[in-house]
This record gives C-alpha cells, structure tokens and sequence, in this order.
C-alpha cells in the first residue's frame, strides 16, 4: 500500500462537492490505499451502526447494513476477497488514527484510505489536536454514502463508533491474512 500526499488545497477547493472530490482522489490514488488532504468535505454528524451476516444463498458472500441515527441506511452485498481489501484498508486506517502523523493544529487534515482494485469502500480519518475521527463511505450500485464511523482520542487510546467494531467483526469472520 502507498501512500500519497496532497498538499493544503485553496479556499476555493474547499467548496468542491464530496462526490468531486471522491472522483478526484480516487483518480490520484498510485497503487493502493492511503490518500492525505486537507480538501474539505462536511462529514456526517451522525452515528452509525452495522450489521454483517453471512447470506444463506451463498456462504461466500456477506450482506453489509450501515444505518445511521437519522435512518439514512446504506447496504450491499460483499463476496470474501471484497471484504479481506475492506479489512486491510480499515486496519491500515486504525493503525494511523492513533499515530500523530498528519495533524491538524488550527485546521483538521483528512487521510483517505482506499484500494484502488476495490472502489466500494473508503475510510476518511480528520485529525485535530489530540483527536482522530473517522468517516466510512459505503458505495454500491446506487450510489454511495458516509457514517461518521468512529472518534479516538490519541492520548488516552480511547476509541468508539462502529468503525472499531465492525473491523473486530472482519477479523473474527475472515480467514487469517496470509
């Protein structure tokens, strides 16, 4: 997995539609996984929840729910090898929540992880000060939408959202990474 870093974008950028964004950042991404930018997007304030179960049609697919607080709810259904990416991209972007690597200290910096070969899943992690919070964009074939995931605080190590729940949930359904 690469990384690549994006230098602080103008004011005018700022205003550029999350979907523009997606669309741009996803272009840019070299060979894997972790995008970093300041380019501002107004994530969700909500919280969210998940469901993961194994579909009885086929046992090597999964059906993913994501709903929130305000009943926006996104799902789709996931083959093994889609969630094994999905499960290295969150644990890429758990590990750097808890580093101070790209933090804002006026301005909250965005690091976007992604996988260029699977373009369902992106996890955003804004860091402030002592605090990491972490955003996840669910796309499907009807399109796409985000959940404010999870929020750590460095310092202490504390940590909450579905974000660290669903990865616990990954790691206890998937086969061990090879």
């Amino acid at each position: 997995m690469s990384t690549v870093r994006i230098s602080k974008a103008s004011k005018a950028i700022r205003h550029i539609s999350t979907t523009l964004s997606v669309l741009v950042l996803a272009a840019s991404s070299i060979n894997g996984v972790a995008l970093a930018t300041d380019a501002a997007w107004v994530p969700p304030q909500t919280t969210a929840t998940f469901t993961l179960n194994r579909l009885a049609e086929n046992p090597r697919r999964y059906s993913l729910v994501i709903s929130d607080d305000e009943e926006r709810t996104a799902s789709g259904s996931f083959s093994i090898e889609q969630l094994e990416v999905l499960r290295a991209v969150m644990n890429e972007a758990d590990k750097f929540c808890f580093t101070t690597d790209a933090v804002g200290t006026k301005e909250s910096v965005t690091t976007r992880f992604m996988d260029k070969r699977e373009d369902a899943f992106i996890v955003d992690v804004e860091k402030i000060s002592t605090e990491s919070n972490v955003y996840f964009t669910l796309s499907t074939e009807l399109g796409f939408m985000t959940f404010k995931a999870g929020h750590v605080i460095r310092p202490t190590r504390r940590e909450e959202g579905f974000f660290f729940d669903l990865l616990s949930r990954l790691e206890t359904v998937l086969p061990k990474p090879k």
